[in-house]
């Protein structure tokens, strides 16, 4: 299961098999708002997407490698999860 979390409180969770390729969209508000740096980079809207993707040895699933862009920014590339 994939989980994101921010400040300790649970956003959302995938189960492994529905993370190949994710999508999320946030639209800035208008006015004086908190944003995160992350989200401003000069549009309207900044999409959170990526996913991990399954590495497969002698027919069977060994690992994840998941990859994920805030916007334009790469924030995770190439994080292996190997399984036992």
């Amino acid at each position: 299961m994939y989980t994101l979390k921010a400040d300790n409180v649970l956003i959302f969770a995938l189960m492994d098999d529905y993370v190949e390729q994710i999508e999320l969209t946030h639209t800035v508000p208008e006015g004086l708002v908190l944003e995160l740096p992350l989200s401003m980079q000069g549009e309207k809207t900044v999409k959170i997407s990526g996913g991990c993707v399954p590495q497969s040895k002698d027919g069977a699933e060994v690992a994840r490698v998941c990859n994920f862009s805030w916007g334009k920014k790469q924030i995770v590339k190439d994080v292996r999860f190997e399984s036992n």
